[in-house]
């Protein structure tokens, strides 16, 4: 499975997080996200009835694209997570027993870091990707930066990821990045298929063929 969505990350590189949205707004953006070409999407579990949306999707698209479960913070959350059907577990920060209780499920495992001492750690303990975040504040020469003592470890950038952002990143050597739909703009937010499939648009050719 590991090897499944970290393969899908480093092919579709643009997951999309969902954080306060409804289970029908989720299905709905993801109807038209998924026409438009998106193929990850994340919904974290201090939203609005997230194991609801979780399982939702996952019952309309998991048996094709991977959903995951985002702000990860125990065991538990792994476990509700996991029964609702999502297939790999983000969480912001490093914590041993996330990680281990996700392996343990035969979930993939992303756990949030920022420094280089952060990310060693999660890999040692079994992090399948590494979440650098937040992003947003240092931007994309943060992770040319990683790349140079941990050319190996996979990467997703997420926080205040916009699409100039998304592009930096993956030609900085990140696998792929993380965007909250919100940064999709207004329109998309209020469910807009237009401004969906735009922005889907916008962030997809952002991060195509990047030259690294």
């Amino acid at each position: 499975m590991a090897d499944d969505v970290l393969r899908s990350i480093r092919e579709h590189r643009v997951m999309v997080i969902y954080r306060g949205q409804t289970v029908r707004e989720c299905l709905r953006a993801t109807a038209e996200l998924y026409r438009a070409g998106i193929r990850l999407f994340e919904v974290t579990l201090n939203g609005d009835d997230p194991f609801t949306a979780i399982e939702a999707l996952a019952k309309e698209y998991g048996g094709e694209i991977p959903i995951g479960a985002g702000t990860v913070l125990t065991p538990e959350d792994v476990s509700r997570a996991a029964d609702a059907g999502a297939r790999f577990m983000v969480s912001p920060h490093v914590d041993a027993a996330v990680v281990a209780a996700t392996k343990e499920a035969g979930l993939v495992s992303i756990p949030g870091a920022f420094t280089p001492t952060e990310i060693v750690q999660a890999v040692r303990l079994g992090a399948d990707v590494v979440k650098v975040f937040p992003i947003g504040p240092v931007g994309a020469d943060h992770i040319r930066q990683l790349r140079g003592p941990l050319p190996d470890v996979p990467m997703l950038a997420t926080g205040g990821v916009d699409a100039e952002l998304a592009g930096a990143c993956v030609r900085a050597g990140c696998d792929g990045v993380g965007v909250g739909v919100q940064l999709f703009g207004e329109r998309a937010l209020a469910g807009d298929p237009a401004a969906l499939a735009e922005g889907a648009r916008r962030f997809l050719d952002a991060t195509a063929s990047p030259s690294r």
